[in-house]
């Protein structure tokens, strides 16, 4: 994956025999307490997520094996690795996620749904007492997302179901390590960690695409950072990862231009139909234009799959939601001399601003607050 589509609120089934420990006490307490309100949904989530804590393995201690293979020895150590460097190099929160390995039978953790009105960018959203609301929902067990899906479709929505690798629970458990996260790139590992430690270190109740744009942001250059550092700017690995991020940047400015082109259309006052019209026959240019100018746009085959994406706009809406908003965090990046160190320690203070996180933002990039 490009980029890391994650949920709080994810499917669960509970098999297992385990103590319980005043955190997870708090935490069943908490999702009972809203189990009629959610039609058993938190209830489900919470006993799948507490099964899979349960049986994960300190990674630290799984490298004392002397017979381990080589393979999981060395990813291992490399999320160890990744973990402490965006504790210190990078400045997000220390806590005991990432540092446990749970294997798992399937090559993704969830399914995410998430819905929009066909006719313009409102997003359906799903609301939690003590979490605030959300745009997406997320199901272990792939028919529930299907019969979700369904459900919304029936209310003439577009609908999106997106495979996730992870999510994080902000803190409240210690999120681990997944085994098919070993096939992952190095960057794709970074990039994964360095998101979802973000979001625990920094998370604004009922501001979700802010706080996904910030990780986003965080993420991505946190582990073109690590990347550097690990293996220097002349290695091949790295001069391939800056080919790939240029093809990264160019997929973000093309579908922003896309929710542009799209939200201008339904911003006027005309028709419906017109609308739903209009909707489609950009959809089928945007793609053309793709498979056409490929080779122009793009330097690596990465993106080779977008003419094949099946567009709505749930689909536009979900990229817009981590990528909108990204240039004023570079805007505030070039302002600390490309030190996400820095960037980062302005941005923690947002963890008690009361106002508006943009307008944080603007005013440290007017006066230079940090």
């Amino acid at each position: 994956m490009f980029f890391i589509f994650d949920s709080f609120f994810c499917e669960f089934s509970f098999k297992p025999k385990m103590n319980f420990t005043r955190k997870t006490t708090l935490f069943l307490f908490t999702i009972t307490s809203v189990f009629i309100l959610n039609q058993c949904y938190l209830p489900k989530q919470g006993l799948y997520l507490i099964r899979y804590n349960s049986t994960a393995e300190d990674i630290d201690v799984i490298l004392k094996d002397k017979n381990l293979a080589d393979e999981n020895r060395n990813i291992l150590t490399l999320i160890r690795e990744i973990k402490e460097y965006s504790v210190t190099s990078i400045g997000l929160r220390n806590d005991k996620s990432y540092t446990k390995y749970v294997e798992i039978d399937k090559g993704y953790l969830v399914d995410v749904v998430s819905a929009c009105e066909k006719d313009r960018f409102e997003p359906y959203t799903w609301k939690f007492p003590f979490f605030g609301s959300f745009p997406y929902k997320g199901f272990y067990e792939q028919q529930d997302a299907e019969n979700e899906a369904e459900r919304l479709r029936r209310k003439d929505l577009d609908v999106m179901i997106r495979q996730v690798d992870a999510f994080s629970t902000l803190g409240f458990f210690s999120d681990p390590v997944y085994s098919f996260m070993k096939d992952y790139s190095v960057y794709s590992i970074a990039s994964l960690i360095i998101h979802e430690q973000t979001h625990a270190t920094i998370f604004l109740k009922n501001r979700i695409q802010f706080n996904e744009e910030l990780a986003t942001f965080i993420g991505n250059e946190g582990a073109l950072q690590f990347v550097r550092d690990k293996y220097g700017t002349d290695s091949e690995y790295y001069t391939n990862l800056l080919n790939y991020r240029e093809d990264l940047d160019t997929y973000f400015t093309l579908f922003r231009c896309l929710y542009d082109e799209l939200n201008a259309v339904y911003e006027k006052d005309v028709s419906r139909e017109y609308k739903l019209e209009r909707k489609e026959e950009i959809f089928r240019s945007f793609k053309g234009r793709i498979i056409a100018e490929y080779n122009t746009l793009f330097k690596t085959d990465s993106f080779k799959n977008i003419g094949k994406i099946q567009l709505n706009n749930a689909y536009v809406l979900s990229i817009n939601r981590y990528t909108g908003g990204l240039l004023l965090f570079y805007e505030l990046y070039e302002k600390m001399d490309h030190d996400l160190r820095k960037t980062v320690d302005v941005l923690k203070q947002l963890n008690k601003h009361k106002g508006d996180p943009r307008e944080f933002i603007r005013e440290s990039l007017e006066y230079g607050n940090e």
